[in-house]
């Protein structure tokens, strides 16, 4: 049990230390000359880091040590922060948030991969990767609430967030290193294999995992883009980084709830698959009353409908999750 506690915490502190300068990044970007139509760009670049490197730092965890791994993730993602907030040039911009992508898909997907296939966890690992999940997002909504306070003391110098992102993750790096040890007795792959091989592993896939992994993709399409551009919406309606953090914190303690005593009711009462059909057709319908509705009142749809969307995302995650880590078709840390 030890060690379950232990990877919530890392989940959790991972979960802050990245979103620490999430509420003041549109004003950052703002600060330094950036027009806001390069705004998608940035957020592409990080994502398409995370999408090129996601399969090789899986597959890196599966045949060596994913305690390396997450660490060399926090230390390129911190070193990436600091970047961010050093440089003004717009294409030095770009180039560190495709490095912060290609580091920050080096941290959880491993976490998740250890927890699916370790078999000290026994029947606990569907709850204890809904759990993983939860606290994930609850560190991200802290570090949310938490930046969002500090910015407003630091309106025109962003970049000292930045720095502060890049030494939180530095030293849980340290940490990391020194207390989580994510040991399997058994390493899947034998052999390194080059990132073109990792992705040939699709070809492994029956028919119902490639579509799944379709859905998955699309899903996470509009999921990431709302993530992303949350912030930056708010901030063009006027609202402080404080009055952000806050509605995101809120956020967290919604999901805990549902973590913790939703979740695993609908685990023991209904097949996985349909939970996913049916949270998100929910969180389509909410988000579309959340911004089609009298904005000039947002906070108001951002506290009611907003929160049964996030609601279905923290159910979908984990159930997701887990049902994922029943396919052996593809290596763990490639798939997750």
């Amino acid at each position: 049990m030890r060690k379950a506690w232990l990877l919530l915490a890392f989940s959790l502190l991972v979960g802050l230390g990245m979103n620490l300068a999430h509420p003041v990044t549109p004003a950052h970007l703002n600060t330094i000359g950036i027009h806001k139509s390069m705004f998608g760009v940035m957020f592409a670049s990080m994502n398409l880091g995370q999408f090129i490197f996601a399969p090789f730092w899986g597959n890196l965890g599966d045949q060596k040590n994913r305690t390396w791994v997450a660490v060399i993730g926090l230390l390129g993602y911190a070193i990436s922060q600091f970047f961010f907030g050093y440089v003004t040039n717009v294409y030095l911009v770009i180039l560190v948030r495709f490095t912060a992508g290609v580091f920050a898909c080096a941290i959880l997907s491993n976490g998740l991969a250890h927890i699916a296939v370790n078999k000290e966890f026994g029947t606990h690992k569907a709850k204890l990767i809904s759990l993983f999940v939860a606290f994930n997002v609850m560190g991200s909504n802290l570090g949310y609430y938490i930046g969002g306070f500090i910015g407003d003391h630091f309106v025109g110098q962003e970049y000292i967030l930045m720095y502060t992102q890049a030494v939180f993750n530095l030293v849980l790096a340290g940490l990391t290193m020194a207390f989580l040890h994510m040991d399997e007795e058994i390493k899947i792959v034998k052999k390194r294999q080059s990132a073109i091989a990792q992705l040939a592993q699709i070809k492994k896939l029956s028919k119902e995992l490639f579509l799944l992994i379709i859905i998955i993709a699309l899903v996470s399409i509009a999921q990431t883009n709302f993530s992303k551009y949350l912030d930056l919406y708010m901030t063009d309606l006027r609202y402080t980084p404080s009055q952000i953090g806050s509605l995101v914190f809120v956020t967290g303690i919604i999901t805990l709830i549902m973590s913790f005593f939703v979740v695993p009711q609908l685990g023991k009462r209904y097949k996985e698959t349909k939970t996913i059909f049916v949270v998100v057709i929910l969180q389509a319908i909410f988000t579309a009353l959340t911004f089609s509705l009298d904005q000039s009142i947002f906070l108001v749809w951002g506290y009611t409908f907003f929160m049964v969307y996030i609601a279905g995302k923290a159910i979908y995650e984990p159930t997701i999750a887990s049902h994922l880590s029943k396919y052996t078709d593809v290596s763990p840390g490639v798939l997750m």
